[in-house]
């Protein structure tokens, strides 16, 4: 299957005078990113993976966040150099690089002509293939933050029971 006209194009990457907190925020929250999300997902849970770049920190990208998903996974809880749960870091970015890798771009503008049409080339069911193949992952991730956090909340309770009692002059 090639690729599907919903999917985003890379050209705002090439257009001068944005920074990358504006490039950064139009490409991964557009409005009909949006759409497209709510649709596919019928009302249905899914989330937005957000990479924690200094620029995907920004103040405007964290106010489109939480203005289209309130409540999203802040930077605590996603584990810094984490290839492994971003499938455009471990798959696509590579796929992208090997199809121009070994050419020679006399411009600047060959260059991103060139990523341009390898980015229509990647066919949509790879992309499906390699978004589905992380969710293993980050389902033992979610799973191994989840009982680390409850291991840490009994420490605390712990700790706070055995303070009270330091308090208390040792009582029970």
């Amino acid at each position: 299957m090639k690729s599907s006209p919903h999917r985003p194009s890379i050209e705002l990457l090439f257009k001068r005078g944005l920074g990358s907190a504006e490039i950064a925020r139009r490409l991964q929250i557009s409005s009909s990113t949006v759409r497209i999300l709510r649709r596919h997902f019928a009302g249905g849970p899914f989330i937005l993976q957000q990479d924690w770049a200094p620029s995907h920190g920004s103040r405007s990208t964290l106010a489109v966040l939480e203005a289209h998903f309130p409540g999203f996974l802040d930077k605590n809880l996603w584990p810094a150099s984490s290839p492994d749960l971003n499938p455009m870091d471990f798959s696509v970015w590579g796929m992208l690089e090997g199809k121009i890798a070994g050419k020679v771009f006399a411009t600047v503008d060959d260059l991103k002509a060139a990523l341009e049409v390898a980015w229509a080339s990647i066919d949509d069911g790879y992309l499906r293939r390699t978004v589905n193949s992380v969710k293993k992952q980050k389902k033992g991730f979610f799973n191994n933050h989840n009982n680390n956090q409850a291991t840490s909340q009994k420490r605390k309770s712990r700790s706070r029971t055995f303070r009270n009692r330091v308090n208390r002059g040792g009582e029970k």
